[in-house]
């Protein structure tokens, strides 16, 4: 391997990083005797950013590996494996090679308070409290402006978040529910730089699945209840938030729609917790505001956010209209209808929510089968809560055959359905040694009978098939049903089949010998 020319800052920053939150005092410490003691030799960064080095001990050399650019991915052949001082040596001799000093890694907490502080003096930092949230947005693109983006978008958000992360150790004069707000606004400034590379790079599968990984992320914090009550505390901070959403909602593509997932998640919040003149005021706002998108640009994304605000202020139907209308919707994901399904279930509005389903179901027939387990899940809480949507729910399954074969077979034995449930399997040619014990305990538990057709038939068919395996299987289901007439307190109707059965297949000696081997025959 060659070795590089440069370990940059940002690959440096990283690395002290990783140092602060995994070594103690004393690795430090023992490490930093190894690197003074010469320990350290064969020491290469490779032009992918792959450190190898071997560090002696006691005659032994142990082998150290470190991605300067992920420096969680690290080994060690030393018995710890990895965080050891081993590595501690080699990251002090990689540092001192080009020109950071081991004492930054021995002290890395200090250092990085340092770094942060350097970083945001003269950077303008001190301003954002009294900024809009247009400008904290302008003053993260200039101050991550030396990170390029890269065709591996992991890797760029990686460096994109330990850049802001030392602002992180930076005194800001934030208020509480500003401090709320900057944190939220990093992470919708990494989800915009990566839709903007997308917007202008082709990329693949697995680079641009790293979106929608960050978009999850962001989901899941702005679900929070701590940080939906602490955003709703500041109305001027929450309307320039949707504002900015709003311009990110008008610039995606009909198959791209991350910022309408926030937009419709930040409106969630509002409808849940702001009092009600003031959301019937914000809601009434963003409609305005979003007809005008609308009218100049209508991809999905704007008129779904304009369905939404429709549905928060009342008018379900007009919402749903206005989506069927567009060329797009019928294609598109199911993330998109996911907000409104989510909207109707909070609120408690059970009638809107089975009317969208049975409308949307048709859309379902081309998904894939985790999309439709979403649309069973909100049917289920339909039914569950308006006993007349349980018709429509069969009906729009029905319709969905046979994709929706697996689903129909879980909820009839989830609603207890044993009989038609049986007959699904007995259609489909299945044996009840296909399922685990744990399905077949409840039917045998409170409908036993209702077993009888399944299990013969399956036991003709392993006969038949005549051949000692098939047999062995047949003999099995046989002493299952046994216990079945024994369940139903019918031992006369078993023996009476059973002399039959011996008697029809007299002539299968293999059977013959599996009987008696199962104890059935004397």
């Amino acid at each position: 391997m060659q070795a590089a020319t440069t370990l940059n800052e940002e690959q440096w920053a990283g690395i002290l990083r990783y140092v602060a939150e995994t070594y103690s005092e004393v690795t430090l410490s023992r490490g930093f005797h190894f690197y003074k003691q010469g320990m350290v030799d064969s020491l290469r960064l490779s032009d992918y950013g792959l450190l190898e080095a071997r560090v002696e001990e006691f005659g032994e050399k142990c082998r150290v590996e470190l991605d300067v650019n992920k420096p969680t991915i690290a080994a060690c052949s030393c018995p710890a494996a990895r965080g050891c001082k081993h590595m501690a040596a080699a990251i002090m001799a990689l540092g001192d090679r080009y020109g950071y000093p081991a004492s930054q890694v021995v002290n890395a907490k200090i250092h990085l308070k340092r770094m942060a502080a350097k970083a945001a003096e003269g950077s303008g930092a001190e301003k954002l409290p009294g900024l809009p949230v247009s400008g904290w947005q302008q003053f993260l693109d200039g101050y991550t402006q030396g990170i390029k983006p890269s065709y591996d978008q992991g890797r760029y958000v990686e460096e994109l978040r330990v850049r802001l992360a030392s602002l992180q150790q930076t005194t800001i004069a934030f208020s509480a529910a500003d401090r709320l707000y900057w944190e939220l606004h990093q992470q919708l400034f990494i989800l915009r730089k990566l839709a903007e590379q997308q917007h202008e790079l082709s990329v693949t599968f697995y680079t641009s699945s790293t979106i929608y990984w960050v978009l999850d992320h962001l989901n899941q914090w702005l679900e929070l209840p701590e940080h939906q009550q602490g955003l709703a505390q500041d109305s001027k901070r929450l309307e320039d938030t949707l504002a900015y959403l709003r311009q990110g909602i008008e610039r995606e593509s009909d198959k791209r729609n991350q910022h309408f997932i926030v937009y419709a998640a930040m409106c969630a919040g509002a409808a849940e917790l702001l009092p009600a003149q003031e959301q019937e005021r914000l809601a009434q706002t963003e409609a305005a505001a979003l007809v005008q998108i609308s009218e100049t640009k209508a991809n999905l994304s704007s008129v779904a956010a304009h369905a939404y605000v429709l549905t928060w202020l009342g008018h379900s139907d007009e919402a749903w209209k206005k989506l069927a209308l567009h060329p797009s919707f019928e294609t598109a994901s199911s993330s998109v209808y996911q907000p409104f399904l989510a909207f109707f279930t909070i609120h408690r509005q059970w009638v809107n929510l089975a009317d969208w389903l049975r409308q949307l179901t048709p859309f379902f027939a081309r998904k894939r089968l985790d999309e439709l387990n979403t649309l069973i899940a909100y049917w289920k809480l339909a039914a569950e809560h308006l006993p007349q949507a349980e018709d429509a729910m069969w009906r729009a399954l029905e319709t969905l055959l046979p994709l929706s074969y697996r689903v129909i077979e879980s909820l009839l034995h989830e609603q207890g359905k044993w009989k038609l449930w049986i007959e699904l399997q007995i259609m489909q040619g299945h044996s009840p040694l296909e399922h685990r014990v744990s399905v077949l305990q409840p039917i045998e538990k409170e409908s036993p009978e209702l077993l009888l057709p399944y299990y013969h038939q399956a036991i003709e068919q392993y006969v038949r098939l005549k051949n000692r395996h098939d047999y062995k299987a047949a003999v099995k289901l046989l002493k299952r049903l046994d216990k079945v007439y024994k369940k139903m307190k019918q031992p006369e109707r078993w023996e009476a089949f059973f002399a039959g059965f011996a008697q029809r297949h007299s002539r299968l000696r293999a059977l013959q010998e599996e009987l008696k081997k199962g104890k059935l025959l004397e």
